[in-house]
């Protein structure tokens, strides 16, 4: 696999943005999509081979602007222009920036829209028309795609689809967090407490707001399977299935080169790891949120108890107070010094304190410090920390590999705590969904997964008699390009 980021111009032309970025560029949008619509999109007739002829586009270019022609004067060209001048002079832009194709047919010019031009407006469109995200539908695609994968049904393809709706799950509740913050300056500028509240609904809750966010958190929710998932890639990376993979991605996209190959379904694997770290984005939207429900509950009350047009009784009162006269902006006062020592309050004097007598300090015995030092000891032997954890997996567990409860030895009092806190890790893990996201022993064991055997007899070291368990720290990924 290439390093380098793909070029975007190599397949499509390098002027094709130009009429997007003119002083004209919603009616050029306009027009394009009213094109697509009517010639060139999945809802218009299949086009033909050849193309259609010019004059066909353009006589749709002149009803269009017959129709709705909000257009302003650029390049020269004056409203008042003849309507099939300026339908040719619209033409002629699209075809210059690559929009449309012209070709010469006999004596007669042909116009047609090129594949990946007429593919790249389809998703302008899809990106234009996208409303809130779905995470159930998004995970539940995910998790039949990869059954099919492991029950032999797809190939690679299949795995390449599922890892890219892995990873566009993963942007759009990336990039939710920064509309959010964005949006509320904007809701923030609204003149009237109507307007503020018309768009906080509408365009906050309407459009930027997770479609299933309320079910989220539930015991029941797709997303609940996301460990399922990660499991499936885990077996695909491991097992039978990935010498097939490995051949698919060889004869289809790498032309027999085994290290490319090797590449691709790496890529894909990783990807769908990624959902892994999907919890991070959950809790910095749920945080998000938080901030945006309470800046505008704070903006509501404010309007709400704040004088109706306080700013425009301030600007009236400045207006009076500049155009009256002299003496009728005497104030209301009596005659005499109006600052006076006499007039002034006198300083306020704090009571003299209560002279108190100091308690006696009394040491404590040599036995009281004993008996404080061993009980500080004994809570420290029974407290378990991250670094003890890891001083405990690391001398049993290597840095690639497993390792079963079997083999974890217990010598002495913080051995056994941790002991302790890898069978509740490994019992817990069995809920649906796997660890809940705040629970405060995930944050004890980094970069190590707890699994508990179902089969044979529960496990007895000496010290506790319960079901075994598997530790097992995963090899890195490769860090390849995209």
């Amino acid at each position: 696999m290439t390093t380098s980021p793909p070029t975007l111009f190599s397949l499509v032309p390098p002027g094709l943005f130009s009429p997007l970025a003119s002083a004209n560029r919603e009616h050029y949008w306009l027009l394009l999509c009213r094109l697509f619509d009517e010639f060139f999109g999945p809802d218009a007739p299949p086009p033909p081979s050849q193309g259609y002829p010019r004059r066909e586009i353009t006589s749709a270019i002149e009803r269009y602007l017959l129709g709705d022609d909000p257009w302003e004067a650029e390049d020269g060209q004056a409203p008042d222009t003849p309507l099939a001048i300026r339908a040719n002079t619209i033409y002629e832009r699209f075809r210059q920036a690559g929009w449309l194709r012209q070709e010469k047919l006999g004596a007669r010019e042909m116009a047609s829209m090129t594949p990946a031009v007429s593919q790249l407006l389809s998703l302008l469109l899809e990106f234009t028309e996208r409303g809130p995200t779905f995470v159930s539908a998004r995970i539940r695609s995910i998790e039949l795609q990869l059954q099919q994968v492991l029950e032999g049904r797809a190939g690679g393809d299949t795995l390449d689809e599922a890892a890219d709706q892995a990873r566009r799950l993963l942007a759009s509740l990336a990039s939710m967090s920064l509309q959010v913050r964005d949006l509320m300056p904007e809701l923030s500028r609204s003149e009237t407490t109507a307007q503020f509240a018309r768009q906080w609904f509408e365009r906050y809750v309407g459009r930027f707001f997770i479609g299933d966010y309320a079910d989220l958190h539930k015991a029941d929710h797709p997303l609940a399977r996301r460990s399922a998932i990660l499991a499936m890639a885990r077996q695909l990376e491991t097992g039978p299935l990935r010498d097939r993979l490995l051949a698919w991605y060889g004869e289809h996209f790498a032309d027999g080169d085994a290290q490319r190959a090797e590449a691709r379904l790496q890529r894909a694997l990783r990807r769908l790891q990624e959902l892994d770290r999907i919890d991070e984005y959950l809790a910095r939207l749920d945080e998000d949120m938080r901030q945006a429900n309470r800046r505008a509950l704070a903006f509501l009350d404010y309007r709400l108890r704040a004088p109706d047009r306080l700013d425009a009784l301030l600007r009236r009162a400045c207006r009076g107070a500049l155009r009256a006269p002299e003496e009728d902006l005497r104030m209301p006062v009596a005659p005499g010094a109006l600052m006076d020592e006499h007039q002034l309050r006198p300083p306020r004097r704090k009571p003299r304190p209560i002279p108190r007598s100091a308690n006696s300090v009394q040491r404590p015995t040599p036995e009281q410090l004993a008996r404080l030092a061993l009980l500080r000891r004994m809570k420290r032997a029974r407290l378990v920390t991250a670094d003890d954890m890891a001083r405990y997996v690391g001398r049993y567990l290597p840095a690639i590999g497993s390792v079963e409860s079997s083999q974890l030895g217990i010598a002495s009092i913080q051995d056994l705590r941790a002991y302790q806190t890898l069978l509740t890790l490994a019992q817990r893990s069995r809920r649906i969904g796997g660890l809940r996201r705040d629970d405060p022993l995930a944050r004890l064991l980094q970069g190590v997964r707890v699994e508990v055997l179902d089969a044979g007899e529960p496990g007895d070291n000496g010290f506790l008699r319960a079901p075994r368990f598997v530790l097992h720290r995963p090899a890195p990924l490769p860090r390849t390009a995209a």
